[in-house]
């Protein structure tokens, strides 16, 4: 198969001042995959449980990263997972136009989140790692291959898609024949870009629609101040919901947000 994804290497020097105070849209999707409710994280996200689609498997609670149980009463996508047992190659998550706004040639900001903590190697075949591919549409994005039992925090994995139609699909496929590995995650983050957007202008005037795909993003030095509660730089602070690691050599000072 011949497979239509670039990586553009991209590299963004912004003001975090310039983010903050905007209001959020509602063409932002957040799912907890394998969550049963809804709820509104410490940093004002509003998550819905994967229950709401049409996605099989099974459900399992795990502890969150360290980080995450630093904060007091936060309720946290890391803290279950949901993971695909059993023959099936490849499983999906369908977003259409009516329950989720889905529009063709609409530009999407897409992460998908994986931390397996500690408890997740009892269901695996392979205890020590797991590896697995991540999909959009038929085309491969990333392959996923995750450490057990899973420490310091989670796998982060972005892409900015334009959508060929009115729905987006993502997927998790097996990488094995012998169903050695089981395919989990934690979250789905799908959000609906501006057109005026850099990565959004590159998409579609440079590559040919072909999606981008992350490399890094780094917090070169915004202070906890800014968003109490974490060094890093996510969703509200960044209406986009971005996330920037904070680079624990850049404690106390002040910087900028750079993107590759």
């Amino acid at each position: 198969m011949v497979l239509r994804l670039v990586i553009v290497v991209l590299v963004i020097g912004l003001s975090c001042k310039c983010i903050e105070g905007q209001s959020a849209t509602s063409d932002f999707l957040a799912i907890d995959c394998g969550g049963s409710m809804k709820y509104v994280d410490s940093n004002g996200m509003n998550w819905i449980s994967d229950n709401s689609t049409d996605i099989h498997g099974e459900v399992l609670a795990v502890d969150p990263p360290e980080y995450i149980n630093a904060r007091a009463n936060s309720a946290s996508p890391l803290s279950s997972i949901r993971f695909f047992p059993g023959g099936y190659s490849k499983h999906c998550y369908l977003f259409g136009p009516d329950d989720y706004n889905i529009s063709k040639n609409s530009a999407y900001l897409i992460r998908a989140s994986f931390w397996a903590g500690s408890e997740f190697r009892n269901f695996t075949i392979s205890q020590n790692t797991i590896s697995f591919k991540l999909l959009i549409y038929t085309d491969e994005w990333e392959t996923v291959q995750i450490d057990l039992p899973q420490r310091g925090r989670e796998v982060n994995k972005e892409i900015y898609v334009i959508a060929i139609r009115d729905e987006i699909e993502v997927c998790l496929a097996r990488t094995s024949p012998n169903n050695s590995d089981t395919p989990f995650i934690s979250s789905l983050i799908l959000r609906k870009l501006d057109s005026e957007l850099s990565p959004v202008n590159v998409t579609k005037n440079f590559t040919e629609g072909r999606p981008l795909i992350l490399v890094k993003r780094t917090n070169y030095g915004v202070s906890d101040e800014a968003h109490p509660g974490s060094a890093d730089i996510r969703y509200s602070l960044n209406i986009y919901g971005r996330l920037c690691i904070r680079l624990p050599s850049m404690e106390g000072t002040n910087g900028f947000l750079k993107e590759i």
